[in-house]
């Protein structure tokens, strides 16, 4: 079985509530499917520059949380480091604010972000493997699972 396939039927599942509904409403199993989902497709699009400048931002604080829920302790390190470049409070959970912020740090973080999305995508875990794990652990708390 394709595992990757699998976690994309279920993002993309009309049973599935991950983007009906707002995050506070998700359960904490869903709330680590998305903080994941979303960390890594614009982490692997844009870097973590585009990550905190898109609404996927709004999790970040939750991300390193997520990660380690899952087992991806490393992953969850670099995402840490990301976010202390806004200082001790880490990124805004409200998009305006954090671009805001960004525009504050004009470049100042450009170069650590790079280094640091090289490193979350070197994947020094199976985001893959820990995320399935996770989702089929957990599939009492995920409606369309």
């Amino acid at each position: 079985m394709d595992k990757n396939l699998w976690l994309i039927k279920l993002a993309e599942s009309p049973q599935a509530r991950f983007w009906k509904v707002g995050y506070d409403e998700l359960s904490a199993a869903e709330k680590v499917f998305v903080a994941i989902w979303e960390l890594e497709a614009d982490v692997n699009n844009g870097g973590f520059s585009q990550y905190y400048y898109n609404s996927a931002g709004d999790h970040a604080l939750h991300a390193p949380g997520a990660l380690r829920a899952i087992g991806a302790n490393t992953m969850a390190a670099i995402v840490e480091k990301a976010n202390a470049r806004f200082g001790a409070g880490g990124p805004p959970a409200d998009r305006d604010e954090r671009q805001g912020a960004l525009d504050a740090l004009a470049g100042k973080a450009e170069e650590e972000w790079l280094e640091l999305s090289g490193q979350f995508q070197d994947y020094p875990e199976n985001l893959t493997e820990l995320l399935y794990a996770y989702v089929q652990a957990n599939k009492a708390q995920i409606k369309g699972v």
